[in-house]
């Protein structure tokens, strides 16, 4: 549905997007995570055509967003993270304006949304609440009837209840054949509704898998705390040990099991050792903190 290739793009001498490349299939659920600066928000502009990107390819359903960006950009279900929207139009004048050049796009399909996720229809988008917002920009890109759902923050402030909800409601337009993919800081969100995960860092990818395969990951990451402060090259070496951190704090990313890198350990003034929990917190820790000098 949505194929990605070599994707450049930058704002004068700084390069935002160094050669991106991503796929999304038809019923699947892929998730953008990286810090802050990363790229994901550019990355989803360029696909979507709100910014022109350098170098590289997109396809959406076999048309290129290059070449045909408004043929592109209608089979696209767009939640922007700024919620900057027309402050004077009611939620339901927004939801009308915002779906009425997509050609599959269901009005009272959209209307039920709106409900569904607790906004009232007549109020101002200035007087709604951020999470409110966020919520019309849910509703629109969902009643658009794009075959692809491009989400940057789609469950930015919402509360539990309203997060149980916008999952439910993606899982099921993947179900129903809709590519979707959604760039979020929130790792919890992603981990329960993304098959797939991409890590991005200074406009490149540096890992990306099926969710499960980062929650097998993230059962092999040690965080060691040291009495006292090692350099790398003090630090035991094994087939499959990855070090990361410095000083006193490392963490040690392995292949074989927690009982067996106790042994190699042992040599270590250790304060403290903590086996990682299956979640995409700990990956994102892992891959983002800092390398040693």
């Amino acid at each position: 549905m949505l194929r990605v290739q070599e994707v450049e793009k930058s704002y004068g001498d700084h390069q935002v997007l160094a050669g991106v490349s991503i796929s999304v299939d038809r019923g699947e659920i892929v998730g953008l995570a990286g810090p802050n600066g990363a790229g994901k928000t550019t990355l989803l502009k360029c696909i979507v055509g709100v910014n022109r990107f350098d170098a590289g390819h997109v396809q959406v359903d076999d048309v290129d967003a290059m070449a045909r960006s408004l043929a592109a950009r209608r089979l696209i279900g767009y939640a922007p993270s700024e919620t900057a929207l027309y402050h004077r139009l009611r939620a339901e004048e927004l939801l009308r304006f915002a779906i009425r050049y997509h050609p599959a796009a269901d009005l009272q399909h959209g209307l039920r949304l709106l409900d569904e996720l607790g906004v009232p229809r007549a109020r101002r988008i200035g007087q709604l609440s951020h999470g409110m917002k966020r919520k019309v920009l849910l509703a629109q890109a969902l009643a658009s009837g794009a075959p692809l759902l491009m989400l940057d923050e789609p469950m930015e402030a919402f509360d539990p209840s309203a997060r149980q909800a916008a999952i439910a409601l993606l899982r099921e337009a993947a179900s129903n054949g809709r590519a979707v993919l959604c760039s979020s800081h929130d790792l919890d969100g992603i981990q329960r509704l993304c098959d797939r995960v991409v890590f991005l860092n200074t406009g490149r990818i540096i890992r990306e898998g099926t969710t499960g395969e980062m929650l097998a990951e993230a059962r092999r990451i040690a965080h060691i705390q040291l009495r006292t402060s090692v350099q790398k090259n003090d630090l035991p070496t094994h087939t499959g040990w990855i070090w990361k951190g410095e000083g006193r704090h490392w963490t040690l990313v392995y292949s074989d099991t927690a009982e067996s890198i106790m042994t190699g350990l042992s040599q270590l003034p250790i304060a403290s050792v903590r086996i990682g929990d299956a979640t995409l917190d700990e990956v994102f820790a892992s891959l983002y903190q800092a390398e040693p000098s």
